[in-house]
């Protein structure tokens, strides 16, 4: 009995080691593209020809949007055939893009409101990571709720292009900061589980690589979504009390 006391407790902690061993390259990687795409932002929307140049061209940015969305599709289902050195590559490339796009809010918003969006979602992000890797509630049956929730909010953001309704607006943005709150803490502990199915050891580090990435970028647009969000929310009501 002692014996696998021991043998249980052995597995318990080195299930905890892998987790942490996981867990740390996957923030550290998302702190890399966060970094990567705050710097791109801050050059180019300091730089006034480039900056111009997107806000005019919007056709431009809408292709930049579109091919983003190609990059989150090709890492999301090319984890088990691209190694890890690539897919850390499309991860970077789509954090320099996102800084591109991001250059052109910046133009939009002032600085206090940047700041204030900034600091509210770090605050945010890292108490609902605490929250969701300390938890023993089991959050996975909110995944459903989530994606309605978020399938809702573009629904109602393409209506909302024609109809410009400012209230609709705020009411969308409330509703997605609420739910990309959530969001933030259901995919930190599903990094929990990936974490005890992936082997951590030092001879597939190549398998280690690939879904850290893979939960970077998970956290990753979870940080920009609520941060846009946000920015979003916190300029409207600037703009309202002007």
């Amino acid at each position: 009995m002692i014996e696998y006391s021991n043998y249980r407790n052995s597995i318990f902690l080195q299930e905890k080691y892998y987790m942490r061993v996981y867990l740390k390259q996957v923030y550290g990687w998302m702190s890399c593209g966060l970094i990567l795409t705050a710097f791109v932002a801050w050059y180019i929307s300091n730089t006034i020809q480039i900056t111009n140049f997107l806000l005019s061209n919007k056709l431009f940015l809408f292709f930049l949007c579109f091919f983003q969305f190609l990059l989150i599709f090709g890492i999301s289902h090319s984890l088990n055939r691209l190694s890890g050195k690539i897919l850390t590559t499309l991860f970077m490339l789509y954090s320099t893009l996102t800084g591109i796009t991001m250059a052109g809010m910046f133009s939009i918003y002032n600085q206090n409101a940047i700041f204030t969006a900034f600091i509210t979602t770090s605050i945010t992000f890292l108490t609902m990571c605490i929250w969701g890797y300390n938890t023993k509630r089991d959050l996975s049956s909110l995944g459903s709720i989530i994606t309605m929730g978020l399938l809702g909010i573009i629904f109602s953001s393409c209506i909302n292009i024609w109809f410009k309704n400012n209230t609709l607006t705020s009411i969308i943005n409330y509703i997605g900061v609420l739910l990309f709150t959530i969001l933030i803490a259901f995919d930190t502990q599903k990094l929990k589980y990936i974490s005890k199915k992936i082997s951590t050891n030092i001879n597939d580090s190549d398998n280690l690589r690939r879904y850290a990435i893979m939960g970077a970028l998970m956290l990753y647009l979870d940080y920009i979504n609520l941060f846009f969000t946000l920015l979003q929310l916190i300029g409207n009501n600037n703009n309202d009390d002007d």
